[in-house]
């Protein structure tokens, strides 16, 4: 890319905010961030994702849908029983949360309580109108993360698998930005990896060109922005079987293959739509489910036997022996943080959490 001066900053995601050492941090008491998939169902059938895998979804028995307004503050409620404020409140991640129609109410709930130093949405765009743009500002919504899956019609009818107008993105984009207050704005499309099978490869290759048109079109009307990586990281999905780890992850940052301990089931939870909840936010399948939020607490979750018996096991070495797990690549590939170096003194501080959660 010839160098351009825009407005926002060129950086992934992940480095938006201060990051402490993982390591020195586990046990938390508090998670990071609670992830809420408001609403499971997405209008996109992107190729590299569980939602364009009809086969898959229907041999594991996956229930789309949208979460009740009610679930959603009682999660938010929940929240006030830890010791500190979560950093993170992330709606949206299965499906397009601006399907939801009380969309802006969560926002504002979430935003009301006090229990988040952030609330953020991730979002394809595809709904990013003049009336839903006001909605999500005055509702409080403090970041906004843009995935791109293309730069042309044609380009979102080959990825996405729908008739997509890129011009009315782009303008929905202008006119948030235009609007946004305090909300953080971040833009990001997918580029290639070598990892990827030649048919698919075609889908995604950004040319110089290209690249320069995403920072031209989009640097000025947003806080940040990033060329992102296709990467494995839906496991059990038919992209996902046929292709291996590359050299460099989804943030263009060096992976270590053999990584073995799973960063995120110490970090966070992800609320499905139906309440049941996970470790991990790419168990789109639910099968590492560590309990139900419309039965248990969120700090009776965070702190009970399920969840601690899984990092034990994960610190053990055991892996390959979790469902769901052992087929998986995100870890290796959506995140910098390595536990693994760590694992025996990990282990001696979460295994008496074990022990006192069995006992309860």
């Amino acid at each position: 890319m010839t160098e351009k001066i825009i407005a926002a900053i060129i950086q992934p995601r992940i480095h938006s905010a201060a990051k402490v050492p993982l390591e020195e941090q586990v046990p938390l008491s508090t998670p990071f961030s609670v992830h809420i998939d408001v609403c499971s169902v997405c209008n996109y059938k992107c190729s590299f994702c569980f939602q364009a895998d009809s086969k898959a979804m229907k041999a594991v028995g996956l229930k789309r849908g949208m979460m009740t307004l009610d679930l959603f503050k009682k999660i938010v409620d929940d929240l006030k029983a830890f010791d500190q404020k979560i950093k993170k409140i992330k709606i949206g991640n299965h499906g397009e949360p601006t399907l939801h129609p009380d969309l802006p109410a969560m926002i504002r709930y979430a935003r009301d309580s006090g229990t988040a130093e952030i609330i953020e949405l991730f979002t394809n765009a595809s709904r990013l109108e003049p009336e839903l743009n006001h909605a999500l500002i005055e509702s409080g919504l403090q970041r906004i993360n843009i995935s791109l899956e293309g730069l042309t019609d044609e380009r979102y009818r080959q990825v996405a698998g729908i008739k997509q107008s890129f011009s009315a993105i782009v303008e929905g984009v202008r006119h948030l930005y235009a609007i946004r207050r305090d909300c953080k704005i971040y833009v990001k499309i997918a580029d290639q990896t070598s990892a990827l099978s030649r048919d698919i490869l075609n889908k995604f290759i950004l040319s110089e060109a290209e690249r320069e048109y995403f920072y031209d079109t989009f640097g000025n009307i947003c806080d940040e922005i990033f060329i992102e990586k296709v990467v494995p990281q839906w496991a059990e999905v038919q992209l996902d079987k046929q292709n291996q780890v590359s050299e460099t992850g989804m943030y263009a940052q060096k992976v270590k293959a053999d990584k073995d301990v799973c960063p995120f089931i110490f970090m966070y939870l992800h609320f499905n739509c139906d309440g049941t909840t996970s470790p991990c936010t790419l168990d789109w399948p639910r099968k590492v489910v560590v309990g139900n939020v419309e039965q248990m607490s969120v700090k009776e979750i965070w702190n009970g036997q399920q969840l601690r018996g899984l990092q034990v096991a994960m610190l053990e070495g055991k892996r390959c022996d979790i469902n769901f797990c052992k087929n998986c690549t995100a870890p290796v590939v959506c995140v910098e943080e390595d536990l693994d170096p760590h694992k025996a003194s990990l282990l001696a501080k979460i295994r008496p959490l074990l022990d006192e959660a069995a006992h309860q």
